[in-house]
């Protein structure tokens, strides 16, 4: 099975507050928007427990290298059992190669046990509140460039995760806002890179050119862009050197006045607008750094002979010029606009992504796949937030849209905002091919949920949607809230209302269903979420349908018989029904754990009394378990079907998917 470079694994105490809201901000720092080119470090954390102990056990070998951040702060350091399995964390680290670095948040939690005596924490107590989150990160990213650099634990010579080579004109120097000056301070005072270079202080007498090829060789570059940059030759020479080499480049931008000629190969680089902080130019050199040194293993992985060129950025004319004939450009996701694409092939380079790899292997147009994805009831006992469970669906369903499938589903898929990063995603990855991405996703809206003018404006050029009508049998006349279009009234008004829910509900996965070949699933509720209220008190809120509606979807395609790819990673209904067919019992697979929802003993009588199917958790556990693992899916083997069950890399997902789609 093949495992992703790097995992960087967060493990806080679960009462934490604090820890975890950190750990979040921490995920956020190693994660840029995945409709931009940047940073995508893996993070998950650590699975809690129902009585708050820690995992009994825990997989350091997830990925090829794993970088444990324990969070020591209040919670973790007065609970001994925690404290005992950081250390056994640490020591598991220290004899197998992966790496854990611990940080302290109070003055108190260090060594957490007497195996830590001799270990460093980073120090973050010492840190002012405004400045403890910063900090934390830029150590971490110090940290995990060292690792990846492959330097080992503890050598003092290697404390520098990267030599930064500063490229900038003397003739600035002494004008403001002398950025220089500031960063010479900088680095002198807190260290966070200990090998820098400035290409103004080479030797006079010294052969030059040799100087700035060795001083770029191994370096990071910070190019201070002052009005006269581009006007030295050697600035030119030195961006130039450093882009033949790959090596990575960050750009403050201080101008104070005007160029009369900018230089055209500062491009295809981040830039930073000069806010007088020293220390959010170096981070933002050893973020690309560490961006670099991920996003070559990663490339490795999707390497197929030696006529592949790993890029660690967007290829540009530039960098391209020298490769052979036979050369094809393997360079990070997202892929280049068409426009640039085009101005490649002109040259007859061929560049592409993992992704447009991927898509271009097994293309699989005119396919229709419902895909069941909600946030799971019980998603941290899995390690992962719902930031986590956000960025897997969004991931794994562009993956798949990228094949040519055209994805179904019920209701909205997630937040607006995440509407909004799919659908242009989708335009992004399919502009080539001139694919209207209305054509790749359908949203089924069944009755009661809202049908007005509104929301079919907001999503005109983001889904085609589809309308189910009211169900037979509900009308005025059984309610007054039972319009053929309804305004919203909710499930737990009353146990007819429930009843009209789960009818519609019903109609709509059937409808869906029909019209799919197979179905995805990811997540899933199947008990009471908590909502916290304005006033701050607490409020379950449970499911709208009959069963949980994740549940109720892949009884329907098993029913179908369609192929079903079940992904437990994130807990939730998945991982329900994976328990069930591998032989494990759930107490939420019962009725007397699914009567508690509101009016859902009223429901089932009107279900009776109706002479409306109803089909009890007995029935469906057998039936689940009849089918079988093989009786998802016979396109995967078993062991397929127990790898998909179980894998956080969502790359081996969407792999183990498409073989399964045929």
């Amino acid at each position: 099975m093949r495992k992703p470079p790097l995992l960087v694994h967060l493990v806080f105490h679960p009462e934490s507050v604090e820890a975890r809201e950190l750990a979040r901000q921490i995920h956020l720092a190693l994660n840029d928007d995945p409709a931009l080119p940047g940073l995508r470090i893996p993070t998950i954390f650590c699975r809690e427990q129902e009585n708050n102990a820690p995992p009994t056990d825990y997989d350091l070998d997830q990925a090829q290298c794993s970088f444990i951040i324990p969070l020591a702060d209040g919670d973790l350091y007065l609970d001994d059992q925690w404290c005992s399995f950081v250390a056994d964390l640490w020591e598991k680290c220290d004899q197998s190669g992966h790496r854990c670095v611990p940080v302290q948040l109070i003055e108190e939690a260090w060594p957490l046990d007497k195996r830590l005596n001799g270990v460093n924490f980073i120090r973050a107590f010492a840190e002012s509140e405004k400045s403890q989150l910063s900090f934390v990160v830029r150590r971490i990213v110090t940290e995990l460039c060292r690792y990846l650099h492959g330097d080992q634990l503890g050598d003092d010579s290697a404390e520098a995760p990267t030599k930064m080579f500063v490229s900038h004109t003397k003739l600035d120097t002494k004008e403001k806002p002398r950025v220089v000056d500031k960063l010479k301070k900088y680095l002198k005072s807190d260290q966070p890179i200990k090998t820098w270079f400035d290409s103004g202080d080479i030797a006079a007498g010294s052969r030059f050119a040799k100087e700035i090829d060795q001083g770029i060789e191994d370096s990071s570059l910070l190019c201070v862009l002052t009005n006269n940059y581009a006007s030295r030759e050697w600035c030119r020479k030195e961006i130039l050197l450093a882009k033949e080499k790959q090596r990575p480049i960050a750009v403050i931008d201080a101008l104070s006045n005007r160029e009369a000629r900018s230089f055209p190969y500062l491009g295809n680089l981040p830039v930073m607008r000069w806010g007088g902080k020293a220390e959010a130019a170096i981070d933002l050199l050893l973020k690309e750094t560490l961006r670099h040194l991920h996003s070559k293993e990663v490339l490795k992985q999707w390497k197929q002979d030696d006529n592949d060129e790993l890029f660690s950025r967007a290829p540009e004319l530039l960098t391209v010029v020298k490769l052979a004939d036979n050369k094809r450009v393997l360079y990070p996701d997202p892929p280049l606009g068409v426009e640039e694409i085009c101005t490649l092939e002109n040259a007859g380079v061929t560049v592409t992504t993992p992704l447009e790899r991927l898509a271009a292997e097994k293309p699989l147009r005119g396919k229709r796949v419902a895909i069941s994805m909600s946030e799971s009831t019980d998603l941290h006992r899995f390690g992962f937030d719902l930031l986590h469970f956000e960025a897997a669906m969004l991931e794994l369903t562009r993956y798949i849209l990228l094949k040519g499938v055209t994805l179904a589903y019920g209701g909205h898929l997630g937040s607006e905002g995440y509407t909004e990063k799919l659908t242009e995603l989708v335009r992004m990855y399919n502009q080539q091919e001139g694919v209207d991405p209305v054509n790749l996703l359908e949203n089924y809206i069944g009755w009661p949920l809202p049908w007005d003018k509104k929301i079919r404006i907001a999503y005109k050029s983001k889904a085609k949607l589809i309308r189910t009508p009211r169900p037979e049998g509900l009308d005025e006349q059984l309610h007054q809230d039972f319009l053929e279009e309804p305004k919203f009234f909710p499930a737990e008004k009353s146990p007819l209302h429930r009843y009209a829910w789960a009818r519609g509900m019903t109609e709509m996965r059937v409808k869906e269903t029909e019209a799919c070949e197979a179905r995805i699933v990811l997540g899933g509720v199947f008990g009471p979420t908590i909502g916290i209220a304005p006033d701050g008190s607490k409020k379950e809120k449970w499911y709208s349908s009959r069963i949980p509606g994740v549940l109720e979807e892949i009884l329907l395609s098993l029913k179908a018989d369609q192929p079903i790819f079940l992904i437990g990673a994130f807990g939730g209904v998945a991982s329900m029904v994976i328990d069930i067919l591998e032989g494990q019992d759930r107490k939420e697979m019962s009725w007397e754990y699914q009567k508690q929802a509101p009016a859902a003993e009223g429901m089932r009588a009107l279900y009776q009394d109706r002479n409306e199917t109803w089909w009890d958790y007995p029935e469906m556990v057998e039936f689940i378990r009849k089918k079988g693992i093989k009786g998802l899916n016979p396109n995967l083997t078993e062991d397929e079907h127990k790898e998909l069950f179980h894998t956080k890399d969502v790359m081996r997902m969407v792999e183990l998917i498409v073989k399964g789609l045929g």
